[in-house]
């Protein structure tokens, strides 16, 4: 770019050579001031620029903002004033005087030369910048690496992780929620990879050259200093309606500077979350009386930029649409929306300010000179004002959102970049926290439009936040902040406590500083300094504080008596924990990175626990005694006095004390015994975590039952993965630290105490127990003592956690996915959640995972992939792992069981070895061998042994013999020198009892268990015994995984025990069983077969009778809601003959017809029935849709353009009519009632609960009784036609020429009805169609009764254009003029009164008659979108074409599919076409109008044989499209009241085709594409061939001739190429044909069409009797005859020349959905550059692809809402019904969902195709895995779209949903 003041071209003079004439001289006085667009009046020297002016007042060192603001004030409000008296949505500004006038100049000034020139040389001295930090924008795409980045805040943009070593890694998608930024180039925030490709620095540069020069750095700060002062200032404008005083323009400068009605207010709107967008659009449409449309568009602008002006006038008027606007939003107790009046020249000057700002932010990424010398102006105050950034963080809250975001991404681009100034604002942010959170706290916007947000910026840098901790006070200030909101929820005694209808969304604000908290500590230091350990330890006293007051918070005391009367507040306590978890965390694990810490640590929490012991904890012991031990227990009943589950002080201690073994320091250390420092004792501490697990146990035993539902909830969240990490797991530590401190069997009676079963263990109890026949309590006490015995497995084995048990944490992570895997094989992400998640919201999962299972991937791509666990690791398995729930403790054991039971092994879950204790938690195991816990397991062998025992269970066994296995364990390995277990067993006799039980019938399911308890006993006290010692011959012996065989120690049963020989016995008694099952069923398959052989003639019979019933009912089991895939029909036992491998279908060597009668069985009253004519009506429920499936033309605004002429199918194919059906048979009059109980439960349905409802009865839907397809009217089953009319004898004969000779003749004498006349009056409609009138389905025709018979009240939609109706001579008349061929051709028209001419119509009965009209009406009123209308001539139309339509989607489903044509359609589209193909073919007959049949056969024949030119041509219809109406039509070309024939494939119907066929093999020659054609193969031959083919060359010829072309022919292919082209272009119409003619005249198709790929060109022409030869079928001169009548249309040149674009070629390709792209993260990307087409500048929030048409929407905002039929909708409704006919398949990309739409207001959301490694999807990315285009998965969605599926699947979605809220489908 030139430098605009050396040559500032013609006209232009930005030196102002020119002087300005004065304010006073004559040009001025007008009132008009003169503009040029590059002469800017400066005051008070008008005859420099403003520029040159600057730059004087610089070089005199007393430039300053008064300077620029003088610039601002005349020209801000002469550009961006608004407009009076004018919408506010249609303001303009011109932007191009604004770029000369208010930032040309600014640029000039601080470039001193060309802008452009200067800035592109700063850019290249740091070209490329080394740090990215873009700020998102709301939903656009973000990416981290779970491999390298620091936590999961850190994130890369789209350009950065495109050019990054990270795409290769583990990383995670998302979307981002607005204001954050870019970290490439953060070195803090990777530990490897920290660059893209773009950002690469180069460290060769100096740092000197990027130094900017002295003179551009003091220009740019002093107009940094005004820029940021006047945005200020502007921006953070009190409430007054006047701007500032220096910025007003005077009074005699109004008229001068051309500023008209300068007394103009504003009244500005602002956003509050509040009101709703519907309250707001309500009172503006009210108010301002503006249009919905309007108003919706004010309310989005708002919620967007977080203000409007909504008007602009005098200040009066303002002032009174503000009170109203208050008085509105005030109703109900709300809070007034917040609206002000300001002068337009505020307004004006603020939308500069945000302009500035934005500038501004530009100009800072030019230079790291222009950012430093940024944060120096924005940091520097002039006392006494503050910095401008202090005052940003100080007024946030009063700016609104657009400003606010201005400011904030300001603030990322200039002081975030750089470290220095990062720091520099962290600093000050910190300094003023408390009353940033505060203003955020009474704030009501989102957290993300707060400058509180910024704290994710600075806090998760870690030598930041480690800076910020030590010399900053940052812990403290941050907690203090957080304590200060918490004191006001506390009661009395200095405790939590919230309350149900006391509004908390104060507090839940203040939670987020408890985010901040997790930033700051995340990054764990690895070298602590001094000052650090002072600031954090300064930090940790107000954490502990905290903690003290949630220990003990939400108190429960034990119901008695009568049931809670209200449920207790409990989730806000929960929600904090789960918030304050990670803090707790971090700060444990911070605290054991550090020896001074954690000992300073632990005595300050060990001081706190002391302080708040309580009362109860400092009283007097009881003393217990048992088995000669004693103890003094606190004295606490947890049954009757209050108990809480909150104890975080307790289990911080825990955390603190699994640290205290890596410094060499124990609970009894001198440095945690110093002077004047107490601490409670151990039991003292234990206690509160015991009397929490004595009340969840009482839980358990059903004691608390009368506490409702809330404790169940805390217990349920107490075990859940959210919270146990610093829940459950921290009780059981600190029960294990108990274990270890006090000892064992004081211990114990401390625990037996506590639970009450002191009493239980005494060896009198069962005496005593019989005195009290309380079974209540004998059912608690049993239950009980099971959970006292769960209590002792979990502090004795779980020892996976590091500091208790000698494992690492990724140890413990696959003990986790082991327990997991042995319930069932897990898929990726569901064992995911199964783990707890760290800060960073990773599990560890993949670390280990491939350690301890195998992935195994899904068959076909269908379905997830499951891990199951690796083989040797299921001897892990504990049945009683603590993390299981008792639903998963019974599957896993009950899995297990089955699975060692098929390897053979013994059918048990065995104790797995437990990992070595550490020196610290050693004593814990001397617990398992002492006499009090000796006694107890004794006592509890003794009461299994004893059948008298009333306190015995089995679970009460199964976890003493478990709690023996882990003493043995223990023994086995040796770890503890003190563990002899079985020395101290023998004293109390336990081997004898496990002996005794082990023959006991009481414990059969623990009988494997003993075996191997005993054995390894056995096995264990072998080397300390005498030989022979303590041996028993009859003991059983079992082996346990892995040792050695019992028999192989001393004394042990010999390997032959009677367990052995009892399952051996087991074994063979099933052997046989299977032998015996295995001859029986050998001898009954060899006597069905000789029967079957000696009695073949009576299978035959039965088939061709009656043998379809068995096939009918498997079908209708097998299709209940199938799309595809049901059972084919055919029978594995079918013994008759096969279908003729010759079979013709047309003309006179027609094949036999199938006329056999099929029986049903109604699935309503269960009888059988066959179909015939005279009887009872059957029939299917069917569903007729609008569809543009098959539409090979997709033009916006279609969906609003004139229906298509009925009379025919438009090449385009659609939207037209299509058929579907389940296959489900009923009696008609079952069905009647079915639907009569339908709508008068639907009527009963109260209002509310409609919308969400699968089917609506206003539009005559129901569901199918049986499988509940979706359907809205009933198709009759029709017999077949070979029985209503046989073929004739001998076959009529006649050529396709004097055929068509003879359609001539009636063509010539075919003449127009006058619109005043009817062919006929309008006979009533049938009686009993009034008779359904009570049916949801037979509404229809009750309307139409009425409409025919009173004269039709609702007439047809297009009444203004009827169908023309025309007449013809009588047959006489043809028959005399076509002289010797007269018999022929009569013959195809036979009479009423020949032998052939006997109506089907009086053959069927009346039931049957009106079912098929109401079948027909169903098509017409879908069709055609108008109400029911019986006397309409397009009844018969609509129905032919939705014939013809279906049988075009099943031939396109078939295709795609690669399936046989008439061997591959599943039961339902067979049912579906016999049925509807057997209708249309005698709706004729049944029509009580056969004249107006007459007529659409003569509107049809003139479109083939005439040539009209306003009428369409060649390559505007359908060739199947009109074949289909013309054999149906035609019979009743003649017909006067007499009803026509049933079509029966003779020669007319063979001749149609011929006709047909000619017609679209001359639209496929002259639609040819060149280029698509493949190169002829040498052939020796050659020539013969050529010459053979030549009519097909002339056919071109003369068809271009009669359509007025020239063509080159020397770019024609060869006559083969044309010949293949033909063939195949006709494959798709000949297979339509094919289909339609085999189930019209029932001839079985030969075997070539039902295998795969047997439907070739000659396989076609055979079974429709075509000629396969080019002379036969196109060389004959009557076919280029018809060829010139074709081409002679004046359309066909135009679309052959300028239209060409708009031909449609043949073969029709099968309608596929859009491509997608295989990769997710392709497709995310595309989409974050979309912006709504409503709003400028705006992106979408829900970017919604549809996957039809591949258009991008803007979906679920009111932005792009459209009104359709009167309501407005969303933009993917509004889609639906243009593109779809009310049908949609869209992908929500943001969200990663399918959604499926149907009109009206239905819709359901479906699993995208898009999976990640593990083949599982991610609705909504919440795990963010890379994710792959699944093909079989896209495949099954676009099969469901094929075939018409998505209203059934909609349908079916909505039924089985339980969701409580219904969505609003029409607003997406």
């Amino acid at each position: 770019m030139a430098d605009i003041e050396q040559d500032p071209g013609p006209g232009v003079d930005l030196d102002m050579d020119q002087s300005v004439p004065p304010l006073n001289s004559e040009s001025s006085r007008s009132g008009h001031l003169p503009f040029d667009d590059s002469i800017l009046p400066v005051y008070p020297d008008p005859s420099k620029s403003c520029v040159q002016q600057w730059m004087d007042i610089m070089s005199k060192g007393t430039l300053s903002y008064n300077d620029f603001k003088e610039h601002w004030r005349i020209w801000v409000p002469k550009i961006y004033s608004p407009e009076p008296k004018v919408n506010c949505l249609e303001w303009t500004f011109d932007e191009e005087q604004a770029k000369q006038v208010l930032f040309d100049p600014l640029e000039r000034f601080i470039c001193d030369g060309d802008p452009a020139e200067v800035l592109q040389r700063l850019s290249q001295m740091e070209n490329p910048p080394s740090v990215c930090r873009r700020v998102f924008k709301m939903g656009e795409p973000t990416y981290s690496c779970r491999e390298c980045g620091m936590d999961s805040t850190c994130v890369l943009c789209v350009d950065c992780f495109k050019q990054s070593a990270h795409r290769h890694h583990k990383y995670k998608m998302g979307t981002s929620g607005g204001g954050g930024c870019c970290d490439c180039g953060d070195t803090e925030a990777w530990k490897t990879e920290p660059f893209c490709d773009m950002h690469m620095p180069d460290h060769e540069e100096a740092q000197d050259q990027k130094r900017l020069p002295e003179e551009l750095l003091e220009r740019a700060r002093v107009l940094f200093a005004a820029v940021l002062k006047y945005a200020y200032k502007l921006l953070t404008l009190e409430h007054t309606p006047y701007p500032p005083r220096d910025l007003r323009v005077k009074e005699y400068e109004e008229d001068r500077l051309g500023l008209v009605d300068t007394d103009t207010y504003c009244t500005v709107l602002f956003n509050d979350e509040t009101h709703t967008f519907d309250q707001v659009i309500t009172t503006l449409g009210r108010v301002i009386k503006c249009s919905q449309k309007d108003a919706i568009e004010y309310v989005t602008n708002i919620d967007r930029e977080g203000r409007a002006v909504v008007k602009c006038s005098t200040f009066q008027h303002c002032t009174e649409m503000r009170t109203e606007i208050e008085r509105f939003t005030s109703r109900h107790g709300n809070r007034p929306l917040k609206v002000l009046v300001v002068h337009a020249h505020v307004v004006a000057h603020q939308i500069y300010a945000m302009k500035l700002l934005e500038w501004l932010q530009k100009l800072l990424g030019h230079a790291e000179g222009f950012r430093a010398l940024f944060s120096e102006v924005a940091l520097q105050a002039t006392p006494p004002d503050a910095s401008i950034v202090e005052g940003i963080l100080l007024r946030d809250t009063h700016l609104w959102k657009s400003a606010r975001t201005h400011w904030h991404r300001l603030i990322i681009s200039g002081m975030l970049m750089e470290y220095e100034s990062k720091k520099a604002f962290a600093r000050i942010f910190t300094k003023h926290y408390g009353t940033v959170v505060k203003d955020f706290m009474r704030d009501d916007h989102d957290h993300s439009f707060s400058i509180a947000s910024m704290s994710v910026q600075v806090f998760t840098v870690p030598t930041l936040a480690h800076y910020l901790i030590a010399h900053e006070e940052v812990l403290f200030v941050l907690l203090n902040a957080f304590l200060s909101e918490c004191s006001r929820k506390c009661n009395k005694s200095g405790k939590l406590e919230f309350e149900r209808n006391v509004p908390n969304g104060t507090f839940k604000r203040a939670q987020y500083i408890l985010y901040d908290l997790r930033y700051l500590l995340s990054a764990k230091p690895t070298a602590w300094t001094d000052e650090l350990r002072r600031g954090f330890l300064q930090g940790l006293a107000p954490l502990l504080n905290l903690l003290t007051m949630m220990q003990g918070m939400d108190m429960v005391t034990r119901q008695v008596g009568q049931h809670m009367e209200y449920e207790p507040e409990w989730e806000s306590a929960f929600n904090l924990h789960i918030k304050l978890a990670h803090v707790i965390t971090l700060a444990l694990e911070w605290c054991g990175t550090d020896r001074v810490v954690l000992i300073k640590a632990y005595r300050a929490t060990l001081k706190k626990l002391y302080e708040n012991l309580g009362s109860d904890l400092s009283q007097v012991g009881e003393v217990r005694e048992l088995a000669d031990h004693s103890a003094a227990c606190l004295p606490y009943d947890v049954a009757t006095q209050p108990v809480s589950i909150h104890l975080p002080l307790s289990r911080f201690l825990a955390g603190l004390h699994l640290h205290l073994e890596k410094y060499d320091l124990t609970f009894d250390s001198q440095e945690f015994a110093a002077t004047g420092c107490q601490k409670p004792t151990p039991e003292q501490i234990i206690e509160p975590v015991l009397r929490t697990q004595v009340m969840i146990s009482q839980v358990h035993a059903g004691m608390w039952r009368r506490n409702g539902y809330s404790l169940l909830n805390q217990l349920y969240f107490y075990h859940n993965v959210k919270c146990r990490s610093e829940m459950l797991d921290k009780d059981v530590v600190l029960l294990q630290i108990g274990a270890s401190l006090i000892e064992g069997n004081e211990f114990l009676i401390h625990l037996l105490n506590k639970f009450n079963l002191v009493n239980w263990a005494h060896p009198q109890f069962e005496t005593n127990s019989l005195k009290s026949s309380e079974e209540d309590s004998m059912r608690q006490t049993i239950s009980l003592v099971e959970e006292f015995l769960g209590v002792l497995l979990m502090i004795v084995g779980e020892r996976h956690m590091p500091g208790v048990g000698q494992v690492s944490a990724d140890d413990r992570i696959k003990k986790e996915i082991v327990q997991q895997l042995c319930i069932k094989p897990l898929p990726h992400s569901e064992l995911n959640k199964t783990l707890s998640e760290d800060v960073n919201h990773e599990t560890g999962m993949e670390r280990v995972i491939d350690q301890v299972a195998e992935f195994k991937k899904p068959a076909h791509g269908l379905g997830k992939g499951v891990y199951e666990l690796k083989p040797t690791l299921f001897d892990e398995y504990n049945v009683f792992f603590y993390h299981y729930t008792r639903e998963e403790l019974s599957k896993s054991e009950e899995a297990q069981r089955k699975r060692r039971k098929q390897a053979g092994e013994l059918e048990c879950c065995p104790p797995p070895p437990l990992p070595p204790l550490t020196d610290a938690f050693m004593m814990a195991a001397n617990l398992l061998q002492c006499d009090v816990m000796l006694h107890v397991l004794r006592v509890v062998l003794e009461r299994a042994a004893n059948l008298r025992a009333r306190s015995f269970s089995e679970a009460q066994l199964h976890k003493a013999l478990h709690l023996i296995g882990y003493a043995l364990h223990e023994q086995e390995r040796n770890r503890a020198e003190f563990v002899v277990f079985t020395d101290r067993a023998d004293k109390w006799g336990l081997e004898k009892l496990i002996e005794e039980l082990c023959s006991s019938a009481r414990v059969e399911a623990h009988k494997d268990l003993l075996a191997w308890t005993l054995a390894k006993y056995r096995k264990l006290a072998a080397p300390r015994r005498a030989p022979g010692e303590g041996a028993v011959p009859a003991a059983p012996a079992a082996e346990a995984g892995g040792d050695a065989p019992a028999g192989d120690a001393p004394g042990a049963a010999p390997p032959t025990s009677a367990v052995d020989a009892g399952r051996e016995e087991k074994e063979w008694r099933a052997k046989m069983a299977a032998q015996k099952r295995a001859k029986i069923m050998a001898q009954m398959t060899a006597m069905q077969k000789n029967f079957m052989k000696e009695n073949a003639k009576l299978f035959e019979a039965t088939l061709s009778g009656l043998g379809d019933t068995g096939r009918s009912r498997a079908g209708d089991a097998a299709s209940a809601g199938a799309v595809e895939g049901d059972e084919l029909r055919g029978s594995s036992m079918d013994l008759s003959e096969g279908p003729d491998s010759h079979a013709v279908a047309l003309g006179p060597r027609q094949s036999l017809r199938a006329a056999q009668q099929r029986a049903h069985t109604c699935i309503l009253c269960q009888e059988d029935q066959a179909v015939t004519a005279d009887g009872p009506a059957l029939v299917l429920a069917a569903f007729v849709q609008q569809s543009t499936v098959l539409s090979r033309v997709r033009e916006p605004g279609a969906a609003n353009a004139p229906p298509p002429d009925a009379l025919f199918l438009p090449a385009a194919l659609g939207p037209a009519p299509h058929t579907g059906t389940c296959g489900h048979v009923m009696h008609s009059r079952c069905c009647q009632k079915y639907l009569d109980n339908v709508l008068a439960k639907e009527s009963r349905r109260p209002y509310r609960m409609r919308q969400p409802a699968s089917f609506d009865v206003e539009k005559q839907e129901f569901l199918c009784p049986l499988c509940e397809c979706l359907s809205n009217t009933l198709l009759p089953l029709v017999p077949p036609l070979a029985a209503l009319q046989p073929s004739p004898k001998p076959a009529p004969e006649l050529a396709l020429e004097p055929w068509l000779q003879g359609l001539r003749v009636a063509l010539k004498y075919k003449r127009r009805l006058g619109r005043g006349r009817s062919a006929e009056p309008a006979s009533p409609a049938p009686a009993a169609a009034a008779g359904t009138a009570g049916s949801a389905a037979a509404g229809a025709a009750a309307a139409a009764a009425s409409d025919a018979s009173l004269g039709s009240p609702e007439p047809p939609a297009d009444e203004a254009e009827p169908q023309p109706q025309f007449y013809t001579c009588p047959i006489d008349q043809v028959l005399v003029e076509m002289g010797d061929l007269a018999g022929d051709f009569a013959a195809l028209f036979p009479s009423e009164g020949s032998p052939d001419g006997s109506p089907a119509s009086s053959q069927l009965s009346e039931n049957l008659s009106e079912m098929i009209q109401l079948f027909s009406l169903a098509t017409y009123t879908k069709g055609l979108g108008v109400h029911p209308h019986m006397g309409d001539s397009r009844v018969t139309l609509m129905a032919w074409k939705s014939c013809a339509y279906t049988i075009h989607a099943l031939e396109n489903l078939l295709r795609d599919g690669g399936r046989p044509l008439l061997g591959g359609l599943s039961s339902r589209q067979q049912d579906c076409l016999e049925g509807l193909v057997r209708l249309v073919g005698v709706l004729a007959s049944t029509w009580r109008h056969p004249r107006v049949l007459g007529s659409h056969a003569l509107q049809l024949l003139s479109l083939l044989l005439e040539t009209i030119p306003d009428g369409p041509c060649l390559f505007e219809w359908d060739s199947f499209g009109i074949l289909v109406p013309l054999t149906l039509s035609l019979p009743s070309l003649f017909s006067t009241d007499a009803p026509p024939p049933v079509p029966t494939g003779d020669a007319q119907d063979l001749n149609v085709l011929k006709l047909i066929f000619a017609a679209n093999a001359v639209k496929a020659l002259l639609t040819l594409d060149t280029s698509s054609l493949e190169e002829a193969m040498d052939v020796e031959d050659d020539d013969k061939d050529e010459e053979a083919l030549r009519p097909l060359i002339d056919l071109i010829r003369s068809a271009h001739a009669a359509a007025g072309l020239t063509p080159d022919l020397g770019d024609l292919p060869s006559a083969r190429q044309l010949w293949a082209h033909v063939q195949n272009a006709s494959l798709p119409f000949l297979r339509c044909c094919a289909l339609f003619y085999h189930f019209l005249t029932g001839v079985p198709a030969p075997p070539a069409l039902t295998e795969a790929h047997g439907d070739t060109f000659e396989n076609l022409c055979s079974y429709l009797d075509l000629p396969v030869g080019v002379t036969d079928l196109l060389g004959t001169p009557l076919v280029q005859e018809l060829t010139r009548g074709w081409c002679e249309h004046p359309k066909v040149k135009w679309y052959l020349t300028e239209g060409s674009g708009s031909l449609l070629r043949l073969p029709a390709p099968v309608n596929q959905l859009v491509q997608l792209p295989t990769d997710y993260s392709e497709l995310i990307n595309t989409v974050s550059m979309f912006t709504c087409p409503n709003s400028d500048r705006e992106d979408s929030r829900n970017p919604t692809l549809c996957l039809v048409c591949d258009e991008m929407l803007c979906s679920q905002s009111y932005c792009c809402q459209t009104e359709l039929n009167k309501s407005l909708v969303g933009a993917c409704t509004y889609h639906a019904h243009e593109c779809g006919a009310g049908v949609g398949l869209f992908l929500r990309v943001r969200e990663c969902e399918v959604l499926l739409l149907a009109a009206p207001g239905r819709g359901c959301f479906l699993t995208p195709p898009y999976l990640d490694q593990y083949g599982e999807t991610d609705q909504g990315l919440r795990r963010g895995n890379p994710l792959t285009l699944c093909p079989e998965r896209y495949r099954r969605l676009h099969t469901l779209w094929l075939s018409h599926g998505v209203h059934e699947e909609i349908a079916r979605a909505l039924e089985t949903s339980s969701n409580v809220m219904s969505t609003q489908w029409q607003h997406l």
